[in-house]
Formats: structure tokens, sequence, C-alpha cells
């Protein structure tokens, strides 16, 4: 198992090179995650890594905004947020969208919706890197037709887990050196912030939080009032 931090240099092309035959494990700021290829064999290295309960859906780590905003049905989104500047204003959460029929289920979509996390920084530009280095491991089958390499992102803990998220270092050693996981990039974690990241799913003229996590609150905080307005 190999551990480098997200500032060294010969990180992104280690990622790129790891992530390409097996899951790989990485510190963002307020837990620890896998990343996988957005294919039916990176499913199969995720579901293998958590024991995988049945019906999970698997999001995406958002490198390339521009290339998820094109993967959402038109008109299903705030006009707010209709632009990729108006996404960047979810920075720090999941954005869940339309991006297929409300038929249409796979291992990345549930319901017609996929989601994505978006963050900045070194993060981003080591999902973007990523992104790029598996331009030619699409797998349009399992995404509504759609050939993003955005790689899956997920908790790191056993699927049900107890405890949950893995935030502290010491369990996501463990997890790791059990799974044999090839490659670990650690970052800084944020002060007073720990958990999955919140939730926010984007509807035609409204958004609904669908899973609470850190700095839900600055986020929303961010947004038009009216769009956390119940319909009457």
């Amino acid at each position: 198992m190999r551990v480098m931090h997200i500032s060294e240099p010969g990180v992104a092309e280690a990622a790129v090179e790891a992530i390409r035959r097996d899951a790989i494990l990485v510190q963002l700021p307020t837990v620890f995650v896998l990343l996988a290829p957005a294919t039916r064999e990176g499913v199969g290295w995720l579901d293998r890594s958590k024991r995988r309960l049945p019906n999970k859906t698997y999001g995406t780590a958002i490198g390339d905004l521009d290339r998820f905003a094109a993967m959402v049905v038109p008109e299903t989104r705030p006009p707010e947020l209709e632009t990729t500047g108006g996404l960047t204003m979810l920075t720090g959460a999941f954005i869940r969208c339309r991006v297929a029929p409300v038929d249409y289920d796979s291992a990345l979509v549930r319901r017609g919706t996929h989601q994505g996390v978006l963050l900045d920084g070194p993060h981003r530009a080591l999902f973007a890197a990523i992104e790029a280095g598996l331009a030619d491991m699409s797998d349009p089958d399992i995404l509504a037709g759609h050939t993003s390499t955005a790689p899956l992102c997920t908790s790191c803990n056993i699927s049900g887990h107890p405890l949950g998220s893995i935030t502290e270092w010491e369990r996501a050693q463990r997890f790791a050196s059990e799974r044999a996981v090839p490659l670990v990039v650690r970052g800084e974690p944020a002060v007073g912030h720990t958990g999955s990241y919140p939730i926010f799913a984007l509807e035609r003229d409204r958004v609904a939080i669908q899973r609470e996590g850190p700095r839900l609150e600055e986020i929303k905080a961010a947004l038009p009032a009216r769009l956390f307005a119940r319909a009457a």
C-alpha cells in the first residue's frame, strides 16, 4: 500500500495508474472515500471493498463541471443553477440531477438521477486529472448513455457499518490495509467539520436537501431562499 500526500509531486499520475487496476482511497477534508472508474468493473471493485448492501447507487467525484452539467436533462434544474457558475454555489456538496428518464436505474443512476460531489482546490484538481486519465474507459451503458469518466466516489467503510463513514486516519489505514488498496492519497482535514457531504437534489424550480452534512447551512445560505420554499 503506497501512501502519498495530495500536494506531493506526481500524485495525479500515481492516482491514474493505480485506479486503472483497483479502487483507491482518498482523504477529503471531512471524510475518507474510495474512488474507482465509472465502469462495471469499477462498480465491482467498490462492491467488493465495501461488501455493498443491495439497492445502493454510486455517485461520482466531479472534475470537469461542464461535462457533469452537460448530462443534466434540460429544464430540470432551477434557472439560478442552469449555468456552470451557478452550480459552483454548491461547492462542498453532492449535486443530484436528472440525467435520464425516471424509469432508468443502474449502479450510477437512481430513478433517472445521478449525483456528483463538487469540491475545490487540490481535490478538484485531482478529480479532474483522474477524469482525464480515464478518458478511454467510459461505460455509457451504466450512465444512461453518457460518456463521463469522472471517478466513482463513495464513503470508505463497510456498507451499513454502525460507525458510519470513516473520518479518522487510523480506521482508514486499517480499511486500506485489510483490502490491499494500492494507493492512499492523504490530505488536510477540515477544522470542526467531519462526515459525508450533504446532498442537494435539483428539481425544476426548487432544491431539496436529501442528506445533511458539513457546511450544510453555509451552502444553503448562498442560494436563493425561494428554492427551499415548500410547494403550496
